[in-house]
């Protein structure tokens, strides 16, 4: 598979990291160890779908938080679009369900927008590639996937 992130998860990331403190630290660590340990089957068919489409799911991916020692349903939700003919998997948004920048689920209109922005970002061929074996290190920065 190859995995891509959108400017709204490279900016929930972000925003997760930057204060140690808040218990987030080990939140790229989770989501890759998370990823690495799905097949390409169980990534494309995993029971966490949001939205079912002819050409690719949206998935809400349950993940711990290792650094607050929390279980998945108290720990990170992962937003991801999955491609069903084509090895692409989009990282779309990561957010807490616990501590100071916990949220509720999201919306349709926000499922919606992220969905939007990965395709607008596909066409302009700014997603970022990234490698869920180096801790999301980018591969490239003009991504594009295959439609």
């Amino acid at each position: 598979m190859d995995f891509f992130t959108t400017s709204s998860f490279r900016v929930s990331l972000a925003d997760l990291t930057k204060r140690s403190k808040d218990g987030y630290q080990t939140v790229v660590k989770d989501i890759c160890d998370a990823l690495q340990s799905m097949s390409d089957d169980i990534l494309r068919n995993t029971n966490d779908r949001v939205y079912q489409y002819p050409e690719y799911r949206v998935v809400k991916l349950r993940l711990p938080n290792t650094g607050q020692n929390l279980s998945r349903p108290k720990g990170f939700r992962l937003i991801y679009y999955v491609s069903l003919k084509h090895d692409n998997v989009v990282l779309l948004r990561v957010y807490p369900k616990r501590g100071p920048k916990s949220a509720i689920d999201l919306t349709n209109a926000e499922y919606t927008r992220l969905q939007n922005e990965a395709y607008c970002e596909s066409e302009s061929k700014s997603l970022h590639q990234v490698d869920i074996t180096h801790q999301l290190a980018e591969l490239s920065v003009e991504g594009s996937l295959h439609h």
